[in-house]
């Protein structure tokens, strides 16, 4: 079609060809089954559409006036349409106000409306939806020198072993030659022990043993741009990750368990949520069936995950701090403490957000991927925010990557950190009173908040509220931003988290040997159950008929339950590390330090990083309207899941560990065979 062709011009022709006419026609959206039930997905065909000459598919967000036929939350349609490409969307938005024009204001139950997750009431999909811009580009040969780098660093390790392999060999063979003169006994007990020795696998912590002169002579010490290019290798970054060894005697293995099954269960509560805010045919079949019932419970209180994230930064911050502390006198170098926090976990997110901006854009098409491409906007338009560890204090409809507020609210209690670091080390009384009036005041905010705001607190009815703008009774449903997203109501469990971490130091440290009880231990492991049950199941009780928002709590066992819920939490979390650790978890401990888990507890902060997109991308590739069962989201997780780990490992071995190996290389430490720092260090 030309280009100086309008919108009226393009559907005239279109309608003079029959055969197209048709298939555009069959590719609109048509009225399905369901309605009544929620059904407001209309999305049609996207690829019929997309398969015709000079034709593009646009979809229209229509809203409902819902208090005009006395429904208690807004509703949206969306249909699909297919119309020729020189339409554009304010095309659309013009014609559909003019029809929308001829219905009495009386009878007008219809309306544009922009959707969740977009800039315009109407969206029409073109590929790409972005162009290959030079951002684009430059991203794309970042990674590819990430790709060289990796490559060249394996090749230039596998040579180098080879160099050191013959050089040990043909060392033994000349001290075999001299030692061939002597008895021959002592010759055959020093073959048989060349024999055994050569065939144990060569370590680099073997060679180093070498004295530094034989390694000079032989030109075995890596130059300083070879040591970078090893920092790069990915057979090196592989075997660390797959290492399953635990080389430090007072490493704490439950917590690998506790890491990953945190992880999986954050994942499994957004594959739900992410899931329906997309936008499914069925939502009556979460929200009526699933939300309200028990078992899901434990799916729609996943955040509690997020509180075991924030107990385990906080129980190691002060346990590694003290133990660095103990060794040097309590002195520190602070610059330092906080250089090695953001090198470790800034170039990874960095590298995430670079990933969203310039390359997702292009991973799908579809209905729904202007949903995609409005999170991928955000992030072009607010990534300081991220890189600055600020976006919890801003809109959250504005944040890039949703999810991210965590590292934020982490990295700000690692900053604040110090000021319980140091009486606690020096005082014990000091420091715990300090954490005490901190953790005091953030239970009398939260309380406050929630009161004052009269906030749901029932996990997903008081998360999806906020997510839709819902107001019932008068109360605007901002929980999401007032209380679920705000460091100075999140730290109750990073507080915790220090105390505990501080008690097992110092017990640890005096070689302190618990002995309890088998009455206490049942007693400990009963308390904690109970508690952890309540928490997580408690929130059945408040689910109503009225809306399934709307807590029938009252608002003050909404204040109890919301201020004290993540405490209670921090507290069995604890149990769990101590019982765990001094030999009174029994087959909890067994599962949580299982050996396995290791190599997916450092794949966390990746993991994390990450498998909010995969989610995402998922549904909003999806070209047609989805409907959630148990059975579909099961497959829907375990899929994500799977990939979300995968990509977090390319992503790790690519940057993450990398940027570890040039933080030594800067900081002039050599590379150490205990690995015993990069077993224990948490980044999330």
């Amino acid at each position: 079609m030309g280009d100086d062709m309008d919108c009226r011009d393009g559907i005239y022709l279109l309608v003079n060809n029959t055969a197209a006419t048709i298939k555009a026609l069959d590719a609109f959206g048509k009225v399905p089954a369901g309605v009544l039930a929620g059904n407001f997905d209309w999305l049609g065909d996207y690829d019929e559409c997309a398969s015709l000459t000079h034709m593009h598919y646009c979809s229209i967000n229509i809203g409902i006036n819902a208090s005009s036929l006395g429904l208690p939350i807004p509703l949206q349609l969306r249909y699909g349409v297919c119309v020729p490409d020189v339409c554009s969307e304010n095309d659309i938005i013009q014609e559909v106000d003019n029809l929308t024009m001829l219905i009495p204001p009386e009878y007008r139950l219809l309306d544009l409306a922009t959707p969740m997750f977009a800039d315009s009431p109407v969206n029409c999909q073109d590929f790409p939806q972005r162009p290959y811009d030079a951002g684009f580009i430059c991203f794309t040969v970042f990674c590819l020198i990430l790709a060289i780098m990796m490559l060249s660093g394996a090749a230039l390790d596998v040579f180098q072993k080879y160099k050191k392999r013959k050089m040990i060999k043909d060392s033994k063979l000349r001290s075999s030659s001299h030692q061939s003169y002597g008895s021959t006994g002592e010759t055959n007990k020093l073959a048989t022990k060349t024999s055994i020795e050569e065939s144990k696998p060569l370590l680099d912590c073997e060679v180093k043993n070498i004295e530094s002169s034989s390694a000079d002579i032989a030109g075995l010490k890596p130059s300083r741009l070879q040591e970078v290019v090893l920092c790069f290798a990915f057979n090196r970054n592989i075997s660390k990750l797959l290492d399953t060894s635990i080389g430090q005697s007072q490493s704490i293995g439950c917590l690998h368990g506790i890491r990953v099954i945190s992880l999986t269960w954050v994942a499994l509560g957004h594959t739900i949520i992410f899931g329906v805010m997309a936008g499914i045919g069925n939502p009556s079949e979460p929200f009526e069936k699933l939300l309200p019932s028990f078992f899901f419970q434990a799916v729609s209180n996943a955040y509690s995950a997020v509180d075991t994230f924030f107990f385990m930064s906080g129980f190691l911050l002060c346990y590694l701090t003290f133990t660095r502390m103990a060794k040097s006198d309590g002195k520190i170098s602070w610059p330092m403490f906080y250089f090695h926090r953001i090198w470790r976990i800034t170039p990874l997110y960095a590298f995430v957000i670079l990933f969203m901006i310039y390359h997702h854009p292009y991973f799908g098409d579809g209905p729904k991927w202007y949903q995609a491409i409005h999170f991928d906007s955000l992030c072009e338009q607010y990534w300081w925010r991220n890189l600055l560890y600020i976006n919890t204090y801003f809109p959250q409809a504005d944040m890039c990557m949703q999810w991210s507020w965590y590292l934020s609210c982490d990295m700000q209690f690692f900053i604040i950190s110090p000021l319980i670091l140091l009486p606690l080390f020096r005082s014990r009384n000091a420091g715990i009173l300090v954490a005490s009036v901190m953790l005091l005041a953030s239970l009398v905010v939260t309380g406050s908040l929630i009161g004052k705001n009269h906030l749901t607190t029932n996990g997903y009815g008081s998360i999806l509220g906020a997510d839709i703008g819902l107001s019932i009774n008068g109360y605007s449903k901002n929980y999401l931003e007032l209380v679920y997203i705000q460091p100075y109501t999140r730290i109750p469990a990073f507080l915790i988290g220090m105390i505990m971490g501080y008690i097992m130091f110092r017990q640890i440290s005096e070689h302190q040997r618990i002995r309890l009880s088998s009455i206490v231990v049942s007693g400990g492991w009963a308390l904690a159950f109970a508690v952890g049950i309540s928490v997580i199941y408690g929130t059945y009780t408040s689910y109503g008929d009225v809306s399934m928002f709307e807590s029938v709590w009252s608002n003050a066992v909404n204040v109890l339950y919301g201020t004290f819920s993540r405490l209670g939490w921090s507290l069995v979390l604890s149990w769990v590390v101590f019982a765990c650790y001094y030999g009174y978890g029994g087959w909890i401990n067994d599962f949580l330090c299982w050996s396995f888990w290791i190599p997916l507890s450092r794949l966390t902060y990746s993991a994390y990083l990450v498998h909010g997109l995969v989610i995402q991308t998922y549904y909003q590739a999806y070209p047609a309207t989805g409907y959630m069962t148990v059975m579909s989201s099961c497959y829907i997780f375990c899929g994500c899941l799977m990939i979300s780990y995968a990509a977090a490992a390319l992503f790790s071995i690519a940057v993450e560990y990398p940027c570890a190996g040039l933080e030594k290389l800067m900081l002039g430490h050599d590379v150490q065979c205990n690995k015993d720092e990069d077993k224990s260090d948490v980044r999330t």
